[in-house]
């Protein structure tokens, strides 16, 4: 699966994991939000998910990432 994504994306999953919003990826990315709206959507594509919250919950039960409590 971390081979399905690529390492920019996986950052972006895990901000994604932390609640961050477009224009926060975007911020600390330092890439414009485009950039971050396309990060966004080529994960939801790559993990078949409707949703950041899909997606997120799909990597965490793939072992992608961890979520912290």
């Amino acid at each position: 699966m971390s081979k399905l994504l690529t390492p920019r994306q996986l950052e972006v999953l895990s901000l994604l994991a932390d609640g961050a919003d477009t224009a926060e990826i975007s911020e600390r990315l330092h890439v414009s939000p485009t950039t971050a709206r396309s990060h966004v959507a080529t994960i939801l594509r790559k993990l078949k998910a409707r949703n950041r919250t899909q997606a997120v919950a799909r990597a965490v039960a793939m072992g992608v990432i961890e979520v912290q409590t």
